[in-house]
């Protein structure tokens, strides 16, 4: 094998080796996410905020670990530097993923703060209440270190994504939420609509969903 080709970019589903890479490059990618400006306002130093944020995303994957749901990362040159949080969703959260994620509660407490955490819950909770009723792959995150970013790492993701959807007739599509206005664009460029608008914590979200093909 070439070394080329030994450094392009490849999507994989997380092994467990790999999760604290990926935490690290999703607290990195979330630096300026409006919702996560909300969750943790008073830090604001982006050193300490990757750092929190990393140990948020810890505990969000070690619970996808634990209820079965999977992860994607991308790796590049050896190196995880991004990666998806999704959930294969019928019309109700399992009830397996909430109640582990109430056993993560300190440690989500330790990384947000005690009003983080509540901020983060409320957040998650009016997310959960718009997600379309009919089974979806849920795209919860994405994100890719900002050292790695416009080199199409995010869309090869997506790719991926709509193949999965494409092998389980009985998801409607993927859908996802997004705060950032010029995101929007691009996802529709990528065949996603927008469904509406949601506005959790006083940020503005936009609801979109790429129909199964």
């Amino acid at each position: 094998m070439s070394q080329e080709s030994n450094q392009r970019a490849r999507v994989s589903v997380v092994f467990a080796e790999q999760l604290d890479d990926l935490a690290r490059a999703l607290g990195r990618a979330f630096i300026h996410d409006p919702p996560l400006m909300r969750v943790l306002p008073d830090v604001n130093d982006p050193v300490e905020r990757a750092k929190r944020l990393k140990s948020m995303f810890q505990v969000v994957l070690d619970v996808q670990r634990r209820t079965g749901q999977p992860n994607l990362c991308v790796v590049y040159q050896g190196r995880v530097v991004g990666g998806a949080v999704i959930e294969g969703v019928k019309s109700r959260i399992p009830i397996r993923a909430m109640l582990a994620s109430l056993a993560d509660g300190p440690k989500m407490i330790a990384a947000l703060g005690a009003g983080g955490a509540i901020r983060a819950v409320r957040l998650q909770a009016v997310l959960n209440e718009n997600r379309p009723k009919k089974p979806h792959l849920y795209l919860n995150l994405l994100g890719i270190d900002p050292d790695y970013q416009r080199h199409h790492f995010g869309s090869a993701l997506l790719d991926e994504l709509r193949d999965i959807v494409a092998a389980r007739p009985e998801m409607i599509g993927v859908y996802l939420e997004t705060a950032t206005e010029a995101n929007v664009a691009y996802y529709e460029s990528r065949g996603y609509q927008v469904l509406g608008e949601i506005h959790p914590l006083g940020v503005r979200m936009w609801r979109m969903l790429q129909p199964r093909r």
